[in-house]
């Protein structure tokens, strides 16, 4: 098991801020109704909404059990992709996987998104493929973990476009990543 180092990983201070934000939302509710992610069309001046919605989605959480699971995939999957990567790589990654899910529930999903799942999905797409590809034991459990959590999505309550477009992000990335670094 990984040790807790918030100073020495970022998915880990990302543990920290996750906890804190959604300490906040679950103190006053109205926090996940104004920052939640939601898109209802484009004009200027919801832009800074638009902005401050797809910064802090991902850190609100609807309850202690959102909360625990998703930081229970960042803590353990987290450092594993760090290590696969830069800092600065791991940055883009985070920031790509924002950026690209929000897109995604922009047009294809309605009412409020809150939660890292999709991000969760990106880092266990990421380590899924890098396993398969150098035929690694653990592939086939992680693939099974990825397609049993994107299944998730159906169940109604949580968001399959962020599942899954978050997944797609994992294999997006990984494969910019690695025909960059040749």
């Amino acid at each position: 098991m990984i040790p807790f180092y918030p100073s020495r990983y970022l998915s880990h201070a990302m543990i920290v801020a996750m906890v804190v934000i959604s300490i906040i939302g679950f103190a006053d509710y109205r926090i996940i109704q104004i920052f939640g992610f939601h898109f209802s069309g484009f004009s200027p001046e919801i832009l800074p909404s638009l902005i401050s919605s797809t910064v802090l989605f991902q850190f609100l959480h609807g309850n202690l059990l959102h909360l625990m699971m998703n930081g229970l995939f960042i803590y353990q999957a987290g450092p594993e992709v760090e290590s696969r990567m830069s800092r600065q790589g791991f940055i883009r990654f985070f920031i790509g996987s924002t950026l690209f899910v929000a897109v995604a529930l922009a047009l294809l999903s309605s009412g409020i998104t809150i939660g890292m799942s999709g991000f969760c999905m990106a880092l266990l797409s990421y380590l899924w493929i890098d396993l398969y590809t150098t035929r690694h034991p653990m592939a086939n459990q992680i693939l099974i973990m990825l397609v049993l959590n994107i299944l998730l999505g159906l169940s109604g309550n949580i968001s399959f476009v962020g599942h899954f477009f978050g997944a797609v992000w994992g294999l997006v990335w990984w494969k910019f990543f690695k025909t960059w670094k040749r």
